[in-house]
């Protein structure tokens, strides 16, 4: 059977869209009816939307809404091919010998020690309002000197009366990369990161013993101030720019760095979230992110519903205007240079609630039929890519 276009299996329900009253089957508020609202379903609860530990599909089905690494995989091209995202440029690699010698290209592999690729970072990116970046008149972080009743009101991120934001910059792209050698987080990559980031193995090692020094035995309300500890393979060069140090030959970015996993941490948010009694109300990076994507993750009910909201402080992107000439897309992505995200909120239902996709598209709880192409709910991409109504 041939495959068939999204315009001719919309046509096919016509006469359900067209029923007199609007939507026959809407389980969702009539005020929501005419807003571009996505309406999907997740198949298990996600333990984590931290992304230096998450490791599973149904974890950056929402991760990768929220936070952006300096690259992102151009979906329309084939093969997949890394373009900048925050990044301003894909960078080549520098050789460099042990002795620090810069070496040309077309050097025999065994004299290369190390290669070194530097990112530089667009201006003008901020991370979502959240209370983490909050300030008062004088400049003071409002929330990150918390006593023991401040937080007997605060049962969600919600329940904080204020809210500020700040520039994405180089130091944030470090921390994050520092983030995976910390010795209470458990980070899956970080075995797989020994032996490509130079001085991350080592790293972690000072790092436990920082840690336990610190901790004194205490397991809840520990902060460990990576910005106090430098890591030999990534330094800052200035706001903008820093580079990757990672050993032998690496001849082009690491596809590793288009994953969230490489995606810019505010020390705020981890200083905001290691205070003593956040971890008792679930309020964590595990819980909630943060971000500078495209979305914010606003409700965070797993047994019932997620919640992604469009980022306010979202940089302007385009949809992509090019594609490989074998990429065959369906009409309602064909329109190029559309502004991202054009969803103003994404709705995830728990499959408690909707146990067949089929089925919830028959009942009006999502927003697409199983039966339509993969590339309209992009799920299994990096991030939301409808274009307008």
């Amino acid at each position: 059977m041939p495959r068939r276009d999204a315009d001719s299996l919309v046509g096919d329900f016509d006469p359900f869209l067209r029923c007199r009253g609007g939507f026959w089957n809407n389980p969702y508020p009539e005020a929501d009816a005419e807003k571009n609202i996505l309406y999907s379903a997740f198949r298990e609860r996600p333990k984590t939307f931290d992304p230096a530990r998450a490791y599973s599909s149904n974890e950056y089905q929402f991760i990768a809404q929220i936070y952006e690494p300096p690259f992102q995989y151009h979906y329309l091209k084939r093969p997949y091919t890394l373009v900048p995202l925050t990044a301003t440029a894909v960078p080549a690699p520098v050789f460099f010998d042990k002795q620090g010698h810069r070496l040309p290209h077309n050097v025999p592999v065994a004299r290369i020690a190390y290669s070194v690729y530097e990112i530089h970072i667009r201006p003008g990116i901020y991370f979502q309002p959240h209370p983490a970046f909050a300030r008062d008149a004088s400049g003071r972080l409002l929330y990150h000197a918390l006593g023991p009743g401040d937080l007997k009101d605060i049962n969600a991120i919600g329940d904080f009366s204020q809210t500020g934001t700040r520039e994405v910059t180089a130091a944030d792209y470090i921390y994050q990369i520092k983030r995976l050698a910390h010795p209470k987080l458990h980070s899956p990559i970080q075995s797989l990161m020994n032996d490509y980031i130079v001085g991350i193995r080592e790293y972690a090692d000072t790092l436990k013993k920082a840690y336990d020094a610190i901790a004194g035995g205490r397991e809840e309300g520990v902060y460990l101030d990576l910005t106090q500890y430098p890591l030999a393979g990534v330094e800052e060069v200035d706001r903008y720019t820093y580079p990757r140090e990672d050993q032998g030959k690496v001849s082009s970015v690491p596809v590793l760095d288009g994953h969230a996993v490489f995606a810019p941490m505010a020390p705020e948010a981890d200083h905001f979230f290691s205070q003593p009694g956040m971890a008792e109300k679930n309020l964590t990076l595990d819980w909630y992110p943060v971000g500078s994507g495209a979305y914010m993750l606003t409700v965070n009910n797993p047994n019932r519903q997620m919640v992604l909201e469009r980022n306010p402080n979202y940089h302007e992107e385009l949809y992509p205007a090019r594609a490989s000439p074998a990429t065959a897309l369906p009409a309602c992505l064909r329109t190029p240079a559309s502004l991202c995200p054009s969803s103003i909120k994404s709705c995830s239902a728990s499959k408690r609630k909707a146990s067949r996709t089929g089925t919830s598209f028959c009942k009006g709880i999502t927003t697409a039929p199983a039966c339509w192409p993969k590339v309209l709910t992009r799920q299994s991409v990096s991030r939301v890519r409808a274009t307008p109504r």
